[in-house]
């Protein structure tokens, strides 16, 4: 997989993959560094930062903005809508089934209209729903 996307395999990538594609919790930078560094030699966090850029570099995860400057990540990069918890900033993710039928009333006219107006293509549209979780 790394290498189909012009990346080098190593121990420290394969370990930060798995561990965020195993997850829905879109966590940061910081929380999956303690969760993988203590099991795999190497790890710093500048490593996981690096590497977590590479991976949205090359198409392998998404940022997501998060709440108070902190970015979250994401393994599924398909076209799927987020909640976040205005309270606690956890982020989850609307069901595929939902997210497509939101996305699909989305007016590709209005789409080319804004291309048109900005004078670039719009490559991904990136919505996140935001409500009180109740926590």
């Amino acid at each position: 997989m790394f290498a189909s996307h012009g990346l080098r395999c190593t121990k420290q990538r394969i370990a930060l993959y798995q561990a965020l594609a195993a997850t829905t919790a879109h966590p940061t930078a910081d929380e999956l560094f303690r969760e993988v560094s203590p099991q795999t030699d190497g790890m710093s966090l500048a490593t996981v930062y690096n590497t977590l850029e590479k991976f949205c570099e090359v198409g392998l995860a998404q940022k997501l903005a998060g709440t108070n400057g902190f970015v979250r990540y994401d393994a599924n990069t398909k076209n799927h809508l987020h909640v976040r918890c205005d309270k606690t900033g956890t982020v989850r993710d609307v069901p595929m089934d939902l997210s497509e039928r939101f996305l699909s009333t989305i007016d590709p006219t209005v789409l080319r209209e804004i291309e048109k107006h900005l004078g670039y293509p719009i490559e991904q549209v990136n919505i996140e729903l935001i409500g009180d979780c109740g926590c």
